[in-house]
């Protein structure tokens, strides 16, 4: 399992790469049933990037790369957050609404 140490490293390099406005965890992590094969699932609101969503990722992937644990990290702008956390059938919706947010840019 990932410790509570390790998920605040993975942020610290995160907003160093990104300097988002918010970091959120979901899955097993954010739902209190990780095991040991779990990926740390992250989601990164940004202001905004001229990259498409999946080109997005590249920079967690290198943040991330010497902590050696699985990641799947997801990187929205501000304005994708908001329409895509209204869909009540998103799971964005369900990141928003159940997730945990462990970062907030103050």
């Amino acid at each position: 399992m990932i410790s509570q140490e390790i998920i605040q490293e993975a942020a610290q390099r995160l907003v160093k790469a990104y300097d988002p406005l918010e970091i959120y965890i979901w899955g097993s992590y954010a739902w209190g049933t990780p095991n040991e094969d779990d990926d740390l699932n992250l989601l990164l609101v940004i202001e905004s990037s001229s990259k498409k969503v999946y080109e997005r990722g590249d920079k967690a992937f290198d943040s991330l790369l010497g902590l050696k644990i699985p990641t799947n990290v997801v990187v929205f702008t501000k304005q994708e957050f908001d329409k895509f956390s209204q869909d009540t059938t998103s799971s964005t919706y369900e990141i928003k609404n159940r997730g945990k947010m462990i970062y907030a840019r103050s």
